[in-house]
């Protein structure tokens, strides 16, 4: 009703995980929300699902009651934000639009408030896989090797590649943490020009599937 209402014309439901992986797998889909708790197959293993089928990979919102998310794994595969229940008709239509909005409109404007955080990183070639200066860009944000200690909350960043032609400077916030493994995931509010035009440019002709890489 809510998405009727604000001017979508096709729509596809599903009842359960199952019967949405068929629709996927035969229908271009731009949005997918779906909700974690479903009997046959739940929303954790439909994103799983995905991510291995070879059409496009469409926005994701997920819709959850609980807090026990691997939201690390999740943003590693495609998923672009969470929602928590009760849904508020204005929050969802908003993660709605700006999941569908198209690239090119994306992060122009900067952070009402300046963030408190900083990160300067330096790392290898973009899409480097292995070794403590990797910097892996998805097509909503970055994750990296960080020493450091960083709240989930704003960040102001600049990342620079191979023998520094190349960089991404803006704003964002800090998505997960691991200790583990010294990461981060950071998603992207604002970016500069011109990283905001190639990294577009970049990430579109390659398909990326994550939205901020694990």
């Amino acid at each position: 009703m809510w998405l009727t209402g604000a001017g979508c014309i096709h729509l596809h439901t599903a009842e359960d995980g199952q019967a949405a992986l068929a629709v996927l797998k035969s229908t271009p889909i731009d949005l997918l929300v779906t909700d974690i708790r479903m009997p046959t197959m739940d929303g954790v293993s439909l994103v799983r699902h995905l991510a291995e089928i070879e059409n496009v990979i469409p926005s994701i919102l997920i819709v959850s009651g609980f807090g026990d998310l691997d939201k690390r794994e999740m943003y590693s595969l495609g998923v672009e934000d969470f929602l928590a229940k009760p849904l508020v008709q204005q929050e969802y239509l908003a993660a709605v639009e700006k999941a569908l909005r198209d690239r090119s409109d994306l992060w122009i404007e900067p952070l009402r408030f300046a963030p408190r955080q900083s990160l300067l990183l330096n790392g290898g070639e973009i899409g480097q896989t292995a070794g403590y200066d990797s910097i892996q860009l998805g097509r909503g944000g970055f994750s990296a090797h960080y020493e450091g200690s960083l709240t989930l909350a704003s960040i102001s960043f600049r990342c620079s590649f191979g023998n520094g032609d190349r960089a991404i400077a803006g704003q964002g916030h800090v998505r997960w943490q691991s200790k583990t493994d010294q990461t981060i995931g950071v998603e992207f509010a604002f970016l500069e020009e011109p990283s905001r035009s190639w990294l577009i440019d970049d990430t579109t002709a390659s398909n990326a599937r994550s939205f901020i890489p694990g």
